[in-house]
């Protein structure tokens, strides 16, 4: 019973639920810039997933002292593990990512490297500087550009497509416009979702048409893009009316949606991957059931 109770917390510090969406900005980072279904694809999910909660283990031990005046159900304030056992913890898995990516797949260390500076400057600011919601949003991105960059390099000289570049753009908005509307769901006292996030969450509506840009077109090809949109928009309007009637179920929603988003973009490169996204978008909201999303 220890060992499972134990199990769990490690998964909540990990906030386990949402990490398929990590592996969905993956894969349309990768199939999109001519990747296939190599064994690299495989060690890059890893890593990534390492990084990914080794960050949001960090996340709690950088905000001990603030959880335990608003979120005392958290592990650490509740007692259930110590604050040293969470910095090492954290750090293990943030080390064991990064060695995987650098040793194990063809991710430029740039990006590597960015995304670990990204991770902790953002869980050492976001208390501080209303501004660290770009930072949380170029961590999302850098996975998609990591992901593109080891695909490009099994091609000697050619760049990361120019969409990759734009999708993570709109990426960091979206992002950042979903961290500005969790930053009230442990207050007693919050209020509703202001006009820039609201406006800020709708920006993946357009990741369809930007996807439809880097493949040939067909009459198949304009009945995905018409798809992609109604289907993206439609999952907006349920987020938006969940964050006026709930603050943490809209935000589960939202990064449950990233998931969804990104299987309008592969599916104008890979269908199976494109499928894959939407079973990882079906596995984040059953998990986010068991294991809270933020």
């Amino acid at each position: 019973m220890m060992i499972l109770s134990f199990l769990r917390i490690v998964l909540i510090l990990g906030r386990i639920s949402n990490l398929p969406t990590i592996w969905t900005n993956i894969a349309v980072g990768w199939f999109l810039s001519g990747g296939d279904w190599a064994p690299e694809l495989g060690w890059i999910t890893l890593g990534m997933s390492l990084i990914y909660v080794g960050g949001m283990t960090l996340n709690d031990a950088f905000d001990a002292e603030w959880d335990r005046e608003n979120a005392t159900s958290r592990p650490i304030p509740s007692g259930r593990i110590s604050l040293r056992a969470v910095w090492s913890l954290g750090s293990v898995e943030m080390l064991a990512g990064f060695l995987i990516l650098l040793q194990l797949t063809g991710i430029h260390l740039l990006f590597i490297s960015l995304l670990v500076l990204a991770v902790f400057l953002y869980n050492w600011l976001h208390k501080r500087w209303s501004g660290s919601v770009l930072i949380m949003g170029a961590c999302r991105a850098l996975v998609y550009l990591g992901a593109a960059s080891a695909a490009v390099a099994q091609i000697n000289g050619v760049p990361i497509p120019a969409g990759i570049f734009m999708i993570a753009f709109l990426v960091v908005i979206y992002i950042a416009g979903l961290t500005l509307a969790a930053r009230s769901e442990h207050l007693a006292t919050a209020k509703e979702i202001g006009f820039l996030p609201r406006l800020m969450l709708t920006a993946p509506v357009i990741l369809p048409l930007i996807g439809s840009r880097m493949v040939s077109r067909d009459i198949a090809h304009y009945a995905l893009i018409g798809l992609g949109v109604v289907g993206v928009w439609s999952w907006i309007v349920i987020l938006r009316r969940a964050l006026r009637e709930r603050v943490p179920t809209g935000i589960a929603f939202a990064i449950a949606g990233i998931a969804f988003y990104d299987a309008f973009i592969v599916a104008f490169s890979d269908w199976r991957a494109a499928i894959a996204c939407l079973i990882c978008f079906v596995l984040t909201l059953a998990a986010q059931r068991v294991i809270p999303a933020t």
